[in-house]
């Protein structure tokens, strides 16, 4: 799979758990990711990262469910009580302790685990693409910004492979293994990346690397207009009702703005690719199916539609399934299908015989004389 369709189902996992609070389709987007991701191509790293995201995604679902009890909540069916202190009212509502109801840790449970679907979803990504490949498909007027992203996404896997190098040197030298010596496995761990993220800069700068001319004053300017313009559009569309012409004016000429600047830091980005990924047909279809999807799940959740929308202090009801919100949910499994269907062709191919295939096999068969 390309990169950049790996990237645009990364965002339609993200914009389906956050529009969604329905628990049943949280799950269907979380069994689908799963399956994703034991069918996704992955390294030592990379599986390493993937398992150290999902124990971060689970220990947020624990935590927001821990949060829940010691905080206390409100509803009808309280299963029940934690003592606590009680705190005056100037304090805003502050509470530790209370009455722990069904309501509430349903509520925070299914928050928890869009969090998790969404950790589970980038430790996919990561494991399946490597930096290198997310690096070359940024545009040329972000490239600084990809390298960023790039060394970010480097930095869980190449952080545990030095964990798992000190616990071995450790071990090796008779040392303990427990809670007790996380401090001496973290420790040498940050000070290890940090040195190799110095090294790391100091040789990209001493060869000049991602140099590129500085921007004259209009595109500058352009740049640094964009994002006030934005924001003054987003301002005024949501607070001022009689204000609404203001926000298209803004929204047109921030968008103006940002497409200059990048057009010329596009231009005046110089790069050649040795090797480009190919970009196939299908890739490009799941890729704008992908986008699509996200932006309907969001449009469906404003809209109120999908059945995406539950509210557990409400009766505690049973959750809504409607077919509109399941096929959302199911399609965060399409890469699945893809991986399922590449390696099917893969197996099925076979080697062509004739008289220079078995004479390669011959020579390769041959022992050394």
């Amino acid at each position: 799979m390309h990169t950049v369709a790996w990237i645009a189902w990364v965002f339609m996992v993200m914009a389906v758990a956050l529009a969604s609070t329905n628990p049943l389709y949280l799950a269907i987007v979380l069994l689908c990711v799963l399956l994703v991701s034991v069918l996704a191509p992955k390294t030592n790293t990379g599986a390493a990262g993937f398992r150290a995201l999902l124990l971060f995604g689970g220990g947020a679902m624990t935590l927001s469910l821990g949060v829940a009890v010691i905080n206390g909540n409100a509803g009808s069916h309280v299963l029940f009580t934690v003592p606590g202190p009680d705190f005056p009212s100037w304090l805003g509502g502050l509470r530790l302790g209370g009455p722990v109801t069904g309501e509430g840790l349903v509520y925070n449970g299914t928050r928890g685990l869009g969090v998790l679907c969404i950790f589970v979803g980038f430790g996919v990504f990561n494991a399946a693409v490597s930096p290198i490949r997310v690096l070359r498909t940024a545009p040329a007027a972000l490239f600084h910004a990809g390298l960023v992203v790039t060394i970010g996404l480097n930095l869980l896997p190449s952080s545990i492979e030095d964990l798992r190098r000190i616990r071995e040197m450790q071990a090796l030298r008779g040392g303990r293994s427990g809670y007790r010596q996380l401090p001496g496995l973290v420790v040498p761990a940050v000070i290890g990346g940090l040195e190799r993220s110095m090294r790391l800069a100091e040789a990209m700068e001493a060869r000049g690397y991602a140099a590129s001319e500085p921007p004259t004053g209009l595109p500058r300017l352009a740049g640094v207009l964009a994002a006030p313009l934005l924001l003054v559009a987003a301002f005024a569309w949501l607070y001022l009702s009689g204000w609404r012409w203001l926000a298209l004016l803004a929204l047109i000429a921030g968008a103006t703005c940002l497409g200059s600047w990048l057009l010329d830091s596009s231009r005046r980005r110089k790069s050649t690719i040795f090797r480009p990924e190919p970009f196939s047909g299908w890739d490009r279809l799941m890729t704008a199916a992908s986008l699509g999807l996200g932006l309907a799940a969001v449009a469906a959740r404003t809209a109120g539609i999908g059945g995406l929308d539950y509210n557990a202090f409400a009766g505690l009801p049973w959750p809504k399934f409607e077919i509109l919100g399941a096929l959302l949910a199911l399609a965060c499994g399409w890469p699945a299908v893809r991986l399922f269907l590449v390696d099917a062709t893969a197996d099925t191919k076979v080697m062509p015989s004739g008289p220079a295939t078995l004479a390669a096999e011959r020579t390769l068969l041959s022992p050394p004389r």
